[in-house]
């Protein structure tokens, strides 16, 4: 579904329950994602005043990980990785130190993390090794993904629903 349907029915419903936008929404791609039979999970924040300029810089994009049947898709700003469910030899709590970095960083031989926060990290092995797209992300190479680190707000559901 493309920005301009979200935007419309998010404020159709807006008008309809009276609610915020962020929360109408959410809640359009959510019954969006429920029809095709997969699930959403949002990327979690700080409440910092640079996580906020951050996201507000990337406005119209959209952030989080889709978890569908075959496959699995994170966006964070520019950044799109699709990693087919296959792919995903395990799924687990991360106990990495991030500090206080926020976005998208290689931190050395196909580990990325893609994070707003030090909280709710999630951590992805992905055998065989899928590719990025050349971008300013990758400074503009194609880049391997071995593991994926990622701040949900909602990690345990997220590794329930990844798990059999």
């Amino acid at each position: 579904m493309s920005h301009d349907k979200i935007s419309a029915a998010a404020r159709r419903r807006m008008a309809q329950t009276g609610e915020p936008y962020a929360a109408a929404r959410r809640a359009v791609i959510a019954e969006h994602q429920a029809a095709l039979g997969s699930q959403w999970f949002e990327i979690s924040w700080r409440q910092s005043w640079y996580a906020r300029l951050s996201r507000r810089l990337d406005r119209p994009q959209i952030f989080g990980v889709a978890v569908d049947p075959g496959q699995i898709r994170v966006q964070m700003g520019s950044f799109k990785l699709v990693v087919p469910r296959e792919s995903v030899r395990s799924v687990s709590r991360s106990q990495a130190q991030v500090g206080g970095t926020i976005g998208v960083h290689e931190t050395g031989r196909g580990r990325w993390l893609v994070n707003g926060s030090p909280e709710g990290l999630v951590e992805l092995t992905v055998e065989p090794p899928v590719y990025l797209n050349r971008s300013p992300n990758t400074l503009f190479r194609r880049a391997a993904v071995h593991s994926l680190t990622v701040s949900l707000v909602d990690p345990d559901t997220f590794i329930a629903a990844l798990n059999p």
